[in-house]
């Protein structure tokens, strides 16, 4: 439990210090995630399109 609080303890002093960075990475992620997200969505789309059609081409 030492441990844990000393690390706690240890990150508040460093916030500062590491604060900027998790700004920045928060803004690169709301960047990101819409772009990745229709990407995923277009990978499903084409994917479930493509199995649709193979099973009614093989059904003829």
């Amino acid at each position: 439990m030492e441990h844990t609080t000393t690390a706690v303890a240890a990150s508040a002093v460093a916030t500062p210090v590491w604060l900027p960075w998790l700004y920045s990475a928060s803004e690169s992620a709301a960047v990101v995630a819409p772009i990745l997200g229709v990407v995923w969505l277009i990978v499903q789309i084409t994917s479930k399109s493509v199995e649709t059609y193979k099973k009614i081409r093989d059904r003829e």
